[in-house]
């Protein structure tokens, strides 16, 4: 996306305190999720829920509605902050399928064509979970490259 002429965005889809199944029990905890759109060009690439435990949000910008300037990741490492925690590495898990109906739908996608699934775990310098991440990106508008260090 970083392609010149070409115009990243996203917008606000919701946040909402959870406590039940599904990702937020990848963290063991209740937790806070907050959901984004982004935006390329005007229109949906993709959906992405970030996952944080609720012990971690309490009283910062994270259990808040608004959007974050400098994103969920500077609240977490703001040393002045209530978290202070240094983000050292995450986990990608990324696989391909078929679009819910929803999901076709919200990203305006024409029939026949997938969109991979990213869940990503990010993890302090600790080994503890700060967050998870699911995404759904549709897969003609992503590509994706990763580089290997094999020291």
């Amino acid at each position: 996306m970083g392609r010149p002429g070409l115009y990243p965005g996203f917008a606000r889809r919701g946040w909402r305190a959870t406590g039940g199944p599904g990702l937020g029990a990848a963290l063991m905890l209740p937790g806070v999720v907050r959901r984004l759109t982004f935006m390329l060009e005007g229109s949906p690439v993709a959906l992405h829920d970030s996952y944080f435990p609720a012990v971690l949000a309490a009283g910062t910008a994270i259990e808040q509605s608004h959007l974050i300037r400098g994103g969920a990741h500077a609240v977490i490492e703001d040393l002045a902050g209530l978290i202070r925690r240094h983000i050292a590495r995450s986990v990608d898990e990324i696989s391909g399928r078929m679009p819910t109906p929803d999901e076709a739908r919200t990203l305006r996608m024409p029939p026949g064509v997938p969109v991979f699934r990213i869940m990503r775990t990010v993890f302090d310098d600790e080994g503890r979970p700060v967050e998870v991440q699911d995404s759904i990106a549709a897969a003609d508008r992503h590509g994706f490259r990763y580089e290997v260090d094999m020291n």
